[in-house]
């Protein structure tokens, strides 16, 4: 439905503020969502006016913001387009907008997050440049349960779970003068039975009338919630788990044919529950994972941990993963007494393999994925999620490959066992994670060793001296992230992502101590819709993305080249410039690129014009981290800071530095060996910076149009020195 303009020109006061309102907020949330439901609409102003004419000649003959009539090509159609809509403004509903953030201390003042642990402080942020609230208005903040877009479309009645609505007035200032804490958020409810976290909607109801009404902000209008409260990923779940110490399985390799079975203690109730399989690594017991099949069991899970084959090597643990999986499969009728019979979903299958084990699930699905190992029972389409615990690589890139598997890896930096030695792959785990073309993330946990990830292994700490977190510790982590991975994969609980990437200064699960540090890395795969800017794969040169695009850059010692520390020792030395990356085996082609500075320099990448639109997209992001040893890295001794700015087609630029989400780029886990120095491995972690925050403050920028991204180091932008190692700058969705 269309008004003409006259009409609109001619609302009064409080009518026209909530039209102007809206239209601002629409803005904010998606600056193409005008053109979506307005065509002609070139800026997201919703008015088709000779601003968006302008846009219509500036694009004359090429592609972009211009093809208003979306043939692909802008010409003389375009123009007729547009001056057959001409003057019209197009009607607006209440606009879904961010409001829930964390507070920053500098510009952009908020970041725009969706999960909260329970207890824990929320906060909501409007922006008046882009919503044009009025400085000293009085609104109603409302948290409501989360209701889809139909139940929203049916029901607009705005009833808070706090018992009332929380009056805010609105500042005169910028986004740091309308930033508020949301009263009585300890209160609100996490309990969502075996889910981790509840869902809630957030309105600011500004014409104060209990109702969603146009020009009301929403977070959460469409079938994703505003935001989600949780409880601690870490901590046990609700139900109560029956443990049988010991079955025996058939079918399966002599000598390797025990398991252990946790299992909901009130399954008869429930629906089939997914299958969680845990296999150990050479020298260890199938019955040293009590901590871990516990933990999944009481959030709904039945888990096993059976004997493994690992003494021979990879092969015969991938075997014994194969035979034990279709084991409890076929035999469910009998095992602990039928307990489980019938409620035992094998279209739903997780992997998680510690050492030895670890690589074997990876070699177990190659088996599947290469069609050599045929199971029964289950197939590939079956296995949704693989966690490799300090995995090993003996078969190297042909057959230690998770492909587009849902992958985690949970390493420790002070394991000296599969220690990361960079004379020997085979203790190597990074790269069996780059190999990965599925979602992936890893989690890198300082202080941790090998057997922390178990109950009775030896203790084979090889850090620094006062930085091991023991059992306790790596194994609330290994609780907290792989129930997160688990109820993402398997459940599709979207709060737990955040878990995978945000950094645990913003979200840390309150059973991990407060002083473990954690470096998170998480990949999209190419299937996710983003936009690839460099993955440094397919282009060789420094000067050229492998989006095709220019790259210009005034950085120093640029390498391109195979993540790999080529001469076998961690000490810094300039002709091995990825020193301390092991994240490529002589076979592999994972690439990263590697500079350093010592004053304000930058990399520029120019964006082609067939994917300058990202007004559609969340973020920018990038994993980067210091370059272990090197001589900047020592003189920094401490966590790394960087900029990116975007600029426009009108050459508006916007900057956010890179501690938006709350921490810097961390300094290298400080163990010694492997030559002289300390700094173990290239450790990277991803950066991601929300796209809404660059229009921070009305900086104008256009996301429909973005022809350029740069990351600045130095003078104002950030560190004074370092050194980084960077892999794939991207465009993603959430």
């Amino acid at each position: 439905m269309r008004r003409s303009l006259s009409i609109v020109v001619a609302m009064r006061n409080r009518i026209a503020f909530f039209a102007v309102a809206a239209i601002g907020a629409m803005i904010l949330s998606n600056a193409n969502g005008a053109r979506a439901s307005c065509p002609g609409d070139t800026n997201g102003d919703l008015v088709i006016n000779a601003t968006d004419l302008a846009m219509v000649l500036s694009s004359w003959g090429g592609v972009g913001g211009g093809d208003v009539n979306g043939d692909g090509f802008t010409d003389g159609a375009d123009i007729a387009f547009l001056f057959s809509h001409w003057g019209e403004v197009c009607e607006i509903s209440s606009p879904e907008v961010r409001l829930a953030c964390i507070q920053l201390p500098a510009a952009p003042y908020a970041s725009f997050v969706g999960t909260f642990i329970v207890g824990t402080d929320i906060s909501v942020a409007i922006d008046p440049a882009l919503t044009f609230v009025v400085a000293g208005e009085t609104a109603d903040l409302f948290v409501v349960a989360a209701r889809t877009q139909i139940q929203w479309d049916n029901d607009d009645l705005l009833i808070d779970v706090r018992g009332a609505p929380q009056s805010i007035v609105f500042g005169s200032g910028g986004v740091s003068a309308n930033r508020f804490v949301v009263s009585g958020s300890a209160s609100i409810s996490a309990d969502g039975g075996l889910a981790v976290g509840r869902g809630y909607d957030l309105v600011v109801d500004i014409d104060r009338d209990g109702h969603l009404s146009a020009g009301d902000l929403i977070d959460g209008r469409g079938d994703r919630a505003g935001i989600w409260v949780t409880r601690d990923p870490g901590a046990a779940g609700p139900l109560a788990v029956t443990t049988l110490a010991s079955y025996t399985a058939t079918g399966v390799t002599a000598g390797f044919t025990l398991s252990r079975l946790w299992y909901p203690t009130s399954i008869a109730s429930m629906t089939p529950r997914p299958l969680v399989v845990i296999s150990h690594g050479n020298g260890h017991q199938y019955s040293w994972y009590d901590y871990l099949g516990t933990h999944l069991a009481s959030w709904g899970y039945i888990v096993i941990s059976h004997q493994n084959n690992t003494v021979p090597g990879i092969e015969t643990a991938s075997t014994t993963t194969l035979q034990h999986t279709s084991a409890i499969i076929s035999q469910q009728a009998t095992v602990a007494g039928g307990a489980i019979n019938g409620k035992l979903d094998a279209s739903k299958i997780v992997w998680i393999g510690h050492s030895r084990g670890g690589e074997g699930i990876v070699r177990a699905f190659d088996r599947i994925f290469d069609a050599t190992y045929t199971p029964t029972g289950y197939g590939l389409s079956n296995l949704k999620f693989l966690c490799a615990i300090a995995p090993t690589d003996f078969l190297g890139v042909g057959s230690a490959n998770p492909h587009a598997a849902n992958f985690m890896l949970l390493w420790g930096a002070a394991d000296g066992d599969v220690s990361g030695i960079p004379t020997s792959s085979v203790a190597w785990s990074f790269d069996l994670a780059e190999r990965s073309a599925g979602f992936r993330n890893t989690v890198y946990v300082h202080g941790a060793d090998h057997n922390d990830f178990n109950c009775c292994g030896v203790n084979d700490f090889m850090g620094p001296a006062g930085t091991a977190i023991l059992n306790a510790g790596a194994q609330a982590v290994a609780k907290a992230f792989i129930l997160a991975g688990v109820k993402y994969h398997i459940d599709e609980e979207l709060p737990m992502k955040e878990f995978l990437w945000r950094p645990s200064s913003t979200l840390r699960p309150p059973v991990v101590v407060a002083t473990t540090t954690i470096v998170k890395e998480l990949v999209h795969p190419a299937s996710a819709g983003g936009v690839m800017i460099d993955s440094f794969q397919s282009q060789t040169s420094t000067t050229i993305s492998s989006c095709g695009g220019t790259v210009v850059s005034s950085v120093g010692s640029i390498s391109e080249a195979l993540a790999r520390d080529s001469d076998g020792s961690y000490t810094w030395s300039t002709s091995s410039p990825h020193n301390g990356s092991i994240r490529a085996t002589a076979s592999d082609t994972q690439r990263m690129i590697a500079w350093d500075w010592n004053s304000a320099q930058n990399m520029e990448w120019s964006i082609p014009v067939a994917i300058q639109d990202v007004s559609l997209l969340e973020f920018i992001e990038v994993r980067v981290g210091q370059g272990s040893r090197h001589p900047n890295t020592v003189t920094l001794n401490g966590g790394a800071t960087f900029t990116v700015t975007l600029r426009d087609a009108a050459l508006i630029e916007a900057r956010v530095s890179s501690t938006a989400q709350g921490e810097a780029v961390n300094r290298p886990y400080q163990r010694t060996g492997s030559g002289t120095g300390a700094g173990w491995q290239n450790e990277l972690r991803t950066i991601r910076l929300r796209l809404r925050d660059f229009q921070s403050g009305g900086t104008g920028i256009n996301l429909a149009q973005i022809v350029a991204v740069r990351i600045e180091v130095g003078g104002s932008a950030g560190s004074a020195t370092g050194r980084f190692i960077l892999d794939d700058l991207q465009f993603t969705k959430e």
